[in-house]
């Protein structure tokens, strides 16, 4: 009986800490979350899987079913369509404390994804089975409130993505994407290719390369070799 208890113990105690140690994790990217510590909750998180996905991995594609709900720790995945010509369109990045509202789409209505997902670097995630996100959207009021938070906020994005793709011409695209990144990185010197602008904004190479060079000849930018440089 001694034993028994001990090993009762024990499998309670190492519950606890890999719950404290998740919780810790999440507390860095997602504080709310990190305050709900119900036993319902805990036991959600305790059977959870913590996996590592490499750079380059394609995650989800077109018409892939979506059978888990994928909570980023760490790492950016970008989540893009693909025209008939074979260029792309970036949707959305994901990065730690973000949701990917198509595959919350796909789950609710147990659908097909309807996009491509990749792990532009190595990604760190908690995933929960259709069924623990389905609890957990019971359980948690203030998982109800994160979810629906950022499926407004997302909804948000791609209406203004929408707006610019329309109603804005590609030059001027190309400026406010340089400067968003200039900003999210702190510095002037952007390490990006012709190419994967082009991809970003769903042109093509030799475009984006002609309207850099409209713009160095204006004296916004300086281009190197696999970098640009604001200087405007």
């Amino acid at each position: 009986m001694i034993v028994a208890q001990n090993l009762i113990d024990n499998s309670e105690t190492q519950l606890t800490t890999k719950f404290k140690f998740l919780q810790n994790q999440l507390s860095h990217t997602l504080p709310d979350l990190s305050q709900e510590t119900s036993p319902r909750w805990q036991s959600i998180i305790n059977n959870a899987s913590e996996t590592v996905i490499p750079a380059g991995t394609s995650i989800l594609q077109p018409g892939s079913p979506c059978k888990q709900f994928m909570l980023l720790l760490s790492g950016t995945v970008r989540v893009f369509q693909q025209t008939p010509d074979d260029r792309e369109v970036t949707l959305y990045r994901l990065k730690p404390g973000d949701l990917c509202v198509l595959s919350i789409n796909s789950l609710l209505h147990r659908k097909a994804f309807g996009a491509f997902a990749t792990a532009e670097t190595a990604v760190t995630a908690l995933i929960l089975s259709k069924g623990q996100f389905f609890e957990a959207l019971a359980v948690s009021q203030i998982f109800q409130e994160y979810v629906l938070v950022s499926l407004s906020d997302r909804f948000h994005d791609l209406l203004e993505l929408m707006e610019t793709t329309v109603f804005e011409s590609l030059d001027t695209r190309l400026i406010c994407l340089l400067g968003r990144m200039s900003r999210a990185s702190a510095t002037d010197t952007i390490h990006i290719t012709h190419a994967e602008l082009a991809r970003e904004l769903a042109s093509s190479r030799e475009v984006i390369s002609r309207l850099l060079k409209n713009l160095e000849r204006r004296g916004c930018i300086r281009l190197g070799r696999g970098c640009i440089q604001l200087t405007a």
